[in-house]
């Protein structure tokens, strides 16, 4: 039973960061193709407050690497750093499932 609750979490989880993932992609490609002078709109603006706390994470520490990027490369470290982890749970949550169904089978057969 607590096989299945655990499977459900990293599950959501799972979710959760591919969801985000996609975030960060819009994001990224709002910020390609907007004007900076043009005005914000609602969805950019929304998609930024979600994106930038794992953006600045990464944008913090290319500045202290190199002062003198010119392209912002904090949105592609955050999708490896998310897929990374998205990888790590979900190898975890596999295992969990075959575990389950090992211990089920044995079980009831």
């Amino acid at each position: 039973m607590i096989y299945l609750i655990i499977a459900s979490v990293l599950k959501g989880l799972l979710l959760f960061l591919n969801l985000y993932s996609w975030i960060i992609v819009a994001d990224a490609v709002f910020t390609i193709f907007t004007r900076p002078k043009d005005r914000d709109n609602i969805l950019k603006q929304i998609l930024r407050r979600i994106a930038d706390p794992l953006n600045r994470v990464f944008r913090k520490a290319l500045r202290k690497l190199s002062a003198a990027m010119p392209v912002d490369l904090s949105p592609m470290l955050s999708l490896v750093a998310i897929w990374i982890l998205y990888q790590l749970i979900h190898q975890f949550y596999e295992h969990l499932i075959n575990r389950f169904y090992f211990y089920y089978w044995q079980q009831f057969s």
